[in-house]
């Protein structure tokens, strides 16, 4: 008898479910923030007197699949400009489907040692309860201010929009380093606001921001059973050269898509 899953003894829930805090200011930026979404896996393996299980190992594994990430700024006045910085589009961000570690290359979330995945141990006795455990808090910043190039003038936010959609997998990996997706998980975060300093001359005073309708929430999805088949990320799921998604995002943080006008302009925000 191979070593294999108890019947019936997988399990995947959600243990707490995010809600998206309300916009404000930090510093120099303008947050969104979300409490944690936090999952629980789990299952047994059994097998015969002579089977070995080590190495077999119990993990999430995290796939983001849509990224919205843009922000505008206007000037005081009409003739100090406006700008658009898009973060979520090529060439800022050249893909959007994506593995979620902290170690570029992993497969396995990785944010939480020693709870994050069970590795059974060479002589363990049958059944081995096996489980993982993972948090996140996704979040972003957005500059309260720019210079724009074309009028030398400092251009304010006045709307950003940033969703970020995940799809979180309950997998069992062979010590062959062969993969058996159990149930898997669909949810999302989405932020967006409009905001005006009430003191141009000083960020540091309150500011004014406003939550757009629908455009705030937190969903999370049913369990699934079985493997992903979303074709938009479905082939990156545990290959190695799968785009890593920190990466991208402090990529095209760092050297976004910009658009500059010399006056108040309305960009289209879906490029």
């Amino acid at each position: 008898m191979a070593v294999s899953i108890v019947p019936g003894s997988v399990t995947l829930s959600v243990t707490s479910r995010p809600t998206v805090l309300p916009p404000s200011v930090s510093g120099t930026n303008l947050s969104f923030k979300s409490t944690s979404i936090s999952f629980s896996g789990a299952c047994r393996l059994t097998g015969s007197a002579g089977d070995n299980p080590a190495g077999w190992t119990l993990g999430l594994i995290q796939l983001k699949w849509i990224s919205t990430d843009w922000a505008y700024y206007v000037g005081q006045s009409n003739g100090d400009g406006s700008s658009f910085l898009q973060m979520a589009r090529p060439p800022a961000r050249p893909v959007q489907g994506c593995r979620d570690t902290i170690t570029p290359g992993a497969i396995f979330i990785d944010n939480n040692p020693g709870l994050d995945r069970t590795v059974a141990l060479a002589g363990a006795p049958f059944p081995i309860a096996m489980s993982a455990a993972f948090s996140d808090a996704p979040s972003r910043v957005f500059a309260l201010s720019r210079r724009n190039r074309r009028t030398g003038k400092v251009n304010f936010i006045r709307e950003a929009q940033s969703e970020a959609h995940f799809c979180t997998v309950l997998s069992l990996m062979s010590p062959a380093g062969v993969f058996s997706h159990l149930k898997c998980i669909y949810w999302n975060v989405h932020w967006q606001s409009r905001s005006v300093p009430t003191n141009f001359a000083n960020m540091a005073a309150p500011w004014s921001i406003t939550r757009t309708v629908g455009g705030n929430a937190a969903n999370v999805g049913k369990i699934i059973d079985g493997t992903p088949t979303d074709p938009r990320f479905a082939p990156i799921i545990t290959i190695a050269a799968a785009p890593h998604c920190n990466t991208l995002v402090r990529a095209a943080i760092k050297s976004p898509n910009v658009r500059e006008s010399s006056k108040w302009e309305n960009f289209d925000v879906t490029k």
